[in-house]
C-alpha cells in the first residue's frame, strides 16, 4: 500500500509512506530523508493520517523556504538518524503503556543511537566529501 504524496510548491520532491511509521522523502528518485510518525499501536498508519503528516512537512518546508538537498554520493538506501528523530521516539517510549511496545521502542532507539555520528565522525565525513 504505497501511498505518495506531493505538492506544487516544490516540483520533483515526493513523501512516500508504505503504511508503517516511516515516510521517505524523495527528490528526484532519491531518498534525501526521512521521518517517523506513529498512529495505531500495531505500527500501522491511516491514508488520513499519513495524508496529514505529509502536508504538514510540506507546509513546514514552506516556512522555511528550503527543501532538502541530495545527499553527496551515499546510498539512497542508507538513511542516518537525526537527533530530532531519536527525541521524537524517546518521548513516544516514555508515554507507551504497552510493554513489549515499550521494549520495541527502547531496541529501535538503542540501534539508532549507535548508527548516530559523532562530531568527530561528522567533521571527518564532511571533509572527506567536500574534496
Amino acid at each position: 500500500m504505497k501511498r505518495v504524496y506531493t505538492d506544487e510548491r516544490f516540483p520533483g520532491l515526493e513523501i512516500v509512506n508504505e503504511g508503517r511509521t516511516t515516510f521517505s522523502v524523495i527528490r528526484d528518485g532519491q531518498i534525501v530523508s526521512s521521518f517517523e510518525s506513529w498512529e495505531k499501536p500495531d505500527g500501522t498508519i491511516s491514508e488520513a493520517c499519513a495524508g496529514r503528516r505529509a502536508a504538514d512537512y510540506f507546509n513546514r518546508l514552506d516556512e522555511t523556504q528550503e527543501a532538502p538537498a541530495l545527499p553527496p554520493e551515499r546510498p539512497a538506501t542508507e538513511v542516518k538518524p537525526t537527533t530530532e528523530q531519536i527525541d521524537r521516539l524517546m518521548a513516544q517510549e516514555s508515554l507507551e503503556h504497552d510493554p513489549e511496545r515499550k521494549q520495541a521502542l527502547r531496541r529501535h532507539l538503542l540501534d539508532l543511537m549507535r548508527q548516530e555520528e559523532s562530531v568527530a565522525e561528522a567533521v571527518v565525513n564532511h571533509l572527506v566529501e567536500a574534496r
